[in-house]
């Protein structure tokens, strides 16, 4: 199992009672009565000889869709990844095959050939086929409400999802265990691409309910509770070491951080729960803090282009100019998340020459008018993600004076005028994002900018100027003011080993597992 690094906190006493049960040279040390009391009272009644082979959580809401096709947040996201696995997925940033055994290129990496490992199940106990995997994205491609964009690099994928060609037409084509995919161009790192929960193979059982292929089953869900259990049907099952997971749903982010501390559930932290404006500075000095880099994107989108303030591409160019991104990076978040794409904090004089930009054009009427109304911002769920929206609507509101209005919940009577949103990279790598954005149809390239930013490598460095273009095209032609990256905190207890997240922002609990205390 892989290990991580991590520092014994003097304040449980629980865990010190464990290390020196089992320190001494590896002889075993007997417990006294008032140990073996306070291990039971902690609900740790454990030995010596005995491992936990469970594992409690936390999720802020209860997911409104377990589909992997379909849009999900960040935690949705995480429970989503224990019960389905695809194809392969990220480890120590390095491609790891899962129910692939191989993967290999053709035709300069248009053309893909993948074999299946032989021993793949569904949850049923029936047989995962690469026709199953087909037959899923297919499926995918014309969901309602999918992400079926996620799925356009492959051949005749689009016109498939319009319903302009028949299935047959799509590059894919499954024979006995060889999943052959044709894309609509060559893609050298394609596997980092099928990273992504959409290439996930679904299936209903005769009872029309979900089969999963994963490490785990969803045994039960309430409204405030979920319940995980190790999958035996699962290929690598021998190696999967807790069995039962148990997750509570807490709204409130300060009891769920508490939750953590008097010891309800086993570590808090993103993808599972983010950790909370409140608890965050406590965090990150704390020493069972864990950080990770994950390719996660903040940004805001604006979303009324009738506004007076973002009624232009020069105004949403230059809102892109003003925002602070470095302060949201290093004062906001200090976890070692950076802006993207890289820049500095815009002068006074950089903020009186936008302001000036901004307003230039609007009679004096206009401006006043302006200034009466409330322009409404919308936070991401949390109430960290709602300071980072602050932060820049103050940034404005600096510069043109224009009152804002913040919601943290959709308000169904009107649209934001703009709002605070996160997005994971499809493969791994930040820049992957305006792949997908241009799947998506929200930025179009030209096929000289395409290629340049598109291009792997050491050509990578050549495409500053085009790459610049870039970000002026997706703040003036799609409203899209990127920000910084968005990485993983994490608290864990001391024993259990394996935390780690990936450049996805995914997160196995197939690979942790608890160990006996050991002494420092």
């Amino acid at each position: 199992m892989f290990n991580v690094k991590r520092t014994l906190s003097l304040g449980l006493a629980v865990g010190l009672i464990m290390a020196v049960a089992a320190g001494c040279g590896g002889t075993e040390t007997k417990l006294s009565e008032a140990e073996r009391a306070l291990l039971k009272d902690n609900d740790k009644s454990q030995t010596t000889a005995s491992v936990r082979t469970d594992l409690r959580l936390a999720i802020q809401t209860a997911p409104r869709t377990l589909q992997p096709e379909m849009p999900h947040d960040l935690s949705e996201k995480a429970v989503l990844d224990q019960l389905y696995e695809g194809l392969v997925n990220w480890r120590n940033n390095r491609i790891r095959l899962q129910q692939a055994e191989t993967i290999e290129p053709a035709e300069d990496g248009k053309v893909w050939h993948v074999k299946l490992r032989p021993d793949l199940k569904w949850s049923d106990g029936s047989k995962l086929t690469a026709d199953d995997y087909r037959r899923s994205w297919l499926k995918h491609l014309t969901t309602a409400g999918a992400e079926a964009y996620r799925g356009f690099v492959i051949e005749k994928a689009a016109e498939y999802s319009r319903g302009e060609v028949a299935a047959e037409a799509v590059g894919l084509q499954a024979t006995g265990d060889i999943l052959t995919i044709t894309l609509t161009q060559p893609q050298t790192n394609f596997p980092a691409w099928l990273t992504q929960d959409f290439f996930f193979p679904t299936k209903e059982g005769a009872d029309g309910k979900p089969l999963y292929n994963g490490a785990y089953v969803l045994e039960g869900q309430e409204k405030d509770a979920l319940t995980l259990k190790a999958n035996p049907e699962y290929w690598d099952f021998a190696n999967v070491w807790l069995k039962n997971v148990h997750i509570a749903v807490i709204p409130d982010e300060v009891q769920a951080y508490e939750a953590y501390h008097v010891g309800n559930i086993d570590f808090i932290g993103d993808p599972f729960y983010t950790i909370g404006k409140d608890r965050r500075q406590a965090a990150l000095s704390s020493p069972e803090k864990l950080s990770f880099s994950v390719a996660r994107l903040g940004y805001v989108k604006l979303n009324n282009f009738t506004h007076k303030l973002f009624a232009t591409e020069n105004k949403r160019q230059a809102l892109y100019d003003l925002t602070d991104a470095p302060f949201q990076a290093d004062v906001i978040l200090k976890d070692g998340s950076t802006s993207w794409p890289q820049r500095k904090t815009p002068t006074q004089a950089k903020r009186t020459e936008i302001a000036a930009q901004l307003t230039g054009d609007l009679s004096k009427q206009e401006l006043e008018d302006l200034k009466e109304e409330f322009t409404v911002g919308l936070g991401g769920p949390t109430i960290l993600e709602n300071r980072l929206l602050v932060g820049v609507s103050k940034d404005w509101l600096n510069a043109v004076k224009i009152k804002f209005r913040l919601l943290r919940v959709p308000d169904s009577a009107k649209v934001p005028d703009f709002e605070y949103t996160t997005e994971l990279a499809p493969n791994g790598d930040i820049d992957s994002l305006l792949r997908l954005w241009d799947l998506r149809g929200c930025l179009k390239l030209d096929s000289t900018a395409k290629a340049a930013v598109w291009a792997d490598g050491d050509q990578k460095a050549a495409q500053a100027a085009t790459l610049e273009t870039v970000w002026q095209h997706l703040a003036g032609k799609s409203g899209i003011l990127p920000l910084t990256t968005r990485n993983a905190l994490v608290l864990a207890r001391p024993h259990l080993v394996g935390v780690s997240v990936d450049m996805t922002g995914k997160m196995l609990l197939s690979d942790l597992q608890w160990r006996a205390a050991v002494p420092r």
